[in-house]
């Protein structure tokens, strides 16, 4: 019971994923119509397997000091108490609604186990191949990498919206990230804080443009990383030389897990109502196509 997995699911940390995949062959399990005289034991197969897979993540999270990892271990807390409401859910049902609390459990269970990966998991998986990374090459810290032409390590497919020049703006916002994760200076980061500010603006103004529907809440998700930007740059500052490298390595990871979840829950969604907008025949010459569409004409 496969066809739930698929490879931009992967984390690249072979135990994590084949846990991932067990997980959801035994979601396949419940929602095999032919397979309900197993739903029970199957319930009670997920519900200890759950706490083993996050027991496993927590363990690794812990023995490299990762820094999100109270956050993490909050939400693998959140769905054990979910899971175990809907199982009893399921226990004390009439034998007519348990399919209905199985659906309920399938929903559930799908949408959580994929949006903790492609958000959280894959996050703390880049996390732990840069320690690792790290940890061979002596401990010592690598030397900062000019922003390049080529794709940020930090970059994966699943990202794409579909607009080759937003796509191209976040790549270039990730390879600034990777240079603070290297350890920066007050130059980098002020170049960022440039980088930044012109790539919110740009897709506000097009939003504008175009209607969207959800403007309004895009920009106050830009407008709450603002803030904290702002903040953490300020602090970075007037932090004591000596910890002004660990104080931009902490940015680095903080703006590259908020740009993961970002293009995920929001520009993706604007990408999508962008693409539908200029094909549905209203289309805009000029700053919308220029900005947007690299073999527009005006």
């Amino acid at each position: 019971m496969l066809h739930l997995w698929s490879a931009k699911l992967e984390t690249g940390l072979p135990k994590i994923d084949e846990q991932h995949k067990e997980l959801f062959r035994q979601v396949g399990i419940l929602m095999d119509r032919t397979k309900t005289d197993r739903i029970p034991e199957t319930l009670k197969f997920l519900g200890g397997y759950v706490l083993k897979h996050f027991t496993d993540e927590q363990g690794i999270q812990a023995s490299i000091r990762y820094p999100k990892a109270e956050a993490h271990k909050k939400l693998h807390t959140a769905f054990v108490a979910k899971f175990s409401e809907l199982r009893k859910k399921f226990e004390n049902s009439g034998d007519n609604l348990k399919f209905e609390v199985v659906t309920e459990i399938n929903g559930t269970a799908i949408g959580w186990l994929k949006d903790h990966i492609m958000i959280h998991d894959k996050e703390f998986a880049d996390y732990y191949k840069q320690y690792q990374e790290t940890r061979l090459s002596g401990g010592g810290l690598r030397a900062p990498r000019p922003c390049s032409p080529a794709t940020p390590r930090l970059w994966r497919p699943e990202l794409e919206t579909g607009i080759p020049k937003l796509d191209a703006q976040h790549k270039e916002i990730f390879r600034r990230a990777e240079i603070l994760l290297d350890g920066t200076n007050e130059e980098t980061m002020s170049c960022l804080g440039e980088c930044l500010a012109k790539h919110f603006g740009a897709e506000e103004r097009v939003q504008a443009e175009i209607g969207y529907p959800a403007a309004g809440a895009h920009q106050r998700s830009h407008n709450d990383f603002r803030r904290m930007f702002k903040d953490m740059h300020n602090k970075q500052a007037v932090a004591a030389p000596a910890d002004r490298a660990t104080a931009a390595r902490g940015v680095g990871q903080i703006l590259a897990g908020w740009l993961k979840d970002h293009i995920v829950t929001h520009d993706q969604d604007f990408a999508d109502y962008y693409i539908n907008y200029r094909r549905g025949g209203r289309k805009k010459r000029g700053f919308l196509y220029r900005l947007f569409h690299p073999f527009s004409s005006a």
